[in-house]
């Protein structure tokens, strides 16, 4: 069912009417219902054509943190050294409204930019219904909040909207939780949420095989990040030591099967690293930002239950602005340095990798 109602700005808002069917909706932030919300576009949508992609924005922050040169390199991605507006991005996200997806409009330049909000409980039937609007797109950014919303879309039509997008040409990326969700392997806080927590450094490092650590797999398979995990934030909130334990966790686990060697890409608050056509990332940087760290674990992960980590990965710390390295083969023109994580010391790394 569709239906219109006047928003508060003169505005009309398209809304699929939807039964509760996941979380409780009482737990929503800002709204208690299930309504998926098809925000009026900023602009006005133009079909584009030829697009000159596909490529990623992975922002390791949410929209207000995407370094301000990525937007323009969006623009320049799919249309070259074209100065008028041109194209459509549509914003995905499970919570809030549409106010913070403005400056893809004023500083990527596209013709449209359009945001779905999707809650939790929205049915799969209301989450399909918006898959033509995201496929006539040219672009499409997964905003932060919680990736356990994200990943129940998964097998969904929006989904294989988006991986069309990504097919004929067009950008897909996101940032915080829909950095998240980009890798090959999620971690997808679904149980963590289960629990009313979250996993930290802190906590993963002293048991971790513990139960809040769960993960998704074949939610996208972005040829850059095949075999890799994706983490936010990273710097900033110490990320990297779950990062080592989520590594650990999948080579013990089996997640990838017949995988020996498996990758993470941590990109801190206020860095972005986008990926062209030929697999190259390119790290772009806020002032005081950290750029981006890739991790490589090889080796089989002995862990028990209650149990501290110890476990050692190679880093390398690709840090400058404007510097690019191969993500698509893991190379980068940065040292790997070897870092040990060990959940009974303080501190648990050895040497301090940031």
């Amino acid at each position: 069912m569709i239906r219109c109602l006047a928003a508060a700005a003169f505005a009309t808002v398209l809304v699929f009417g939807a039964p509760a069917t996941g979380r409780a909706a009482a737990a929503e932030p800002i709204f208690r219902d299930c309504t998926v919300t098809v925000f009026p576009p900023i602009g006005v949508y133009a079909p584009s054509g030829r697009l000159g992609g596909p490529g990623l924005l992975l922002s390791g922050a949410g929209e207000s943190d995407v370094p301000p040169r990525a937007f323009t390199w969006m623009h320049r991605q799919l249309f070259g050294d074209v100065a008028a507006r041109r194209g459509n991005l549509v914003v995905l996200r499970a919570y809030y409204t549409s106010a913070e997806d403005k400056p893809f409009y004023e500083k990527a330049g596209f013709s449209s930019v359009q945001t779905i909000r999707i809650p939790p409980c929205a049915s799969r039937a209301a989450v399909d219904a918006v898959a033509p609007i995201v496929g006539r797109s040219d672009a499409v950014f997964f905003a932060g909040g919680d990736q356990a919303d994200y990943v129940q879309w998964k097998g969904s039509k929006l989904i294989e909207a988006v991986k069309g997008v990504f097919a004929r040409g067009g950008i897909v990326g996101g940032g915080s939780a829909g950095l998240a969700v980009q890798g090959a392997v999620i971690y997808d806080s679904v149980a963590a949420d289960a629990m009313s927590t979250e996993t930290h450094t802190a906590d993963a490092v002293k048991n971790p095989m513990e139960h809040r650590i769960s993960f998704t797999t074949g939610f996208f398979a972005w040829p850059p990040l095949a075999g890799t995990i994706t983490d936010t934030h990273y710097a900033v909130r110490d990320r990297l030591g779950r990062s080592v334990v989520f590594l650990a966790r999948i080579l013990h686990d089996g997640v990838l099967p017949g995988a020996k060697t498996i990758y993470a890409l941590g990109i801190d608050e206020g860095s972005a690293v986008v990926v062209g056509t030929d697999g190259m990332g390119t790290v772009l940087n806020s002032e005081g930002s950290k750029g981006a760290y890739l991790l490589r674990a090889t080796a089989l992960p002995d862990l028990t239950y209650g149990k501290p980590i110890v476990y050692t990965v190679q880093i390398s710390h690709v840090k400058r602005e404007g510097e690019r390295f191969d993500l698509l083969h893991k190379q980068t023109s940065d040292p790997w340095y070897t870092v040990t994580v060990d959940g009974s010391k303080s501190p648990v790394y050895s040497p301090e990798p940031y």
